[in-house]
């Protein structure tokens, strides 16, 4: 069977290092979606809204369906809504039902969330915005598929073991 890992998220709760060790203990990718977002230079393209996070999702589940094929399990990970992640999961099991898609929304209390922002380069970080997110993902109605997991005491390696036990996505 092959595996996704979703992984949504504030500022700063190891989004992205956790796709990674995720992606490495797995021998897939990952596919960090500001990457995705940051290659549009296109002024009126609607940036932070719905729409872009819907374009966003279907070039994830496009690029994560080509890693599949070449025997990767995949991460993919953003700040998602429950929305974007339905998305994604509704493409990738037209692409194939056997996927498995494991969805986890990482949180944190916000003075760490804010205290990790700190730690990046000046250009990567998002200051007040990280708050302005961890409010809209917590006024989401999120199904109970999604696993909420607190990474304020937990190594990576902790998570990722967490993470194995994990039901996958109906």
């Amino acid at each position: 069977m092959q595996k996704v890992l979703l992984i949504t998220g504030a500022c700063g709760v190891g989004k992205t290092t956790l796709a990674r060790a995720w992606a490495r203990r797995h021998q897939g990718a990952i596919i960090e979606t500001d990457y995705l977002t940051e290659w549009v230079f296109k002024e009126d393209f609607p940036q932070w809204t719905p729409a872009e996070e819907r374009f966003t999702a279907r070039a994830s589940a496009l690029l994560a369906v080509e890693y599949l094929r070449e025997g990767m399990p995949v991460a993919i990970e953003n700040v998602w809504s429950p929305e974007g992640m339905n998305l994604i999961r509704a493409h990738l099991r037209a692409a194939d039902e056997q996927i498995a898609v494991q969805a986890v929304w990482l949180f944190c209390d916000l003075p760490e969330n804010q205290r990790r922002d700190q730690e990046r380069i000046p250009e990567n970080q998002m200051l007040a915005r990280v708050a302005v997110v961890k409010r809209e993902l917590e006024g989401y109605d999120w199904p109970a598929e999604v696993h909420r997991m607190d990474t304020m005491r937990i190594s990576v390696e902790e998570t990722l073991d967490i993470i194995e036990g994990l039901k996958a996505m109906g």
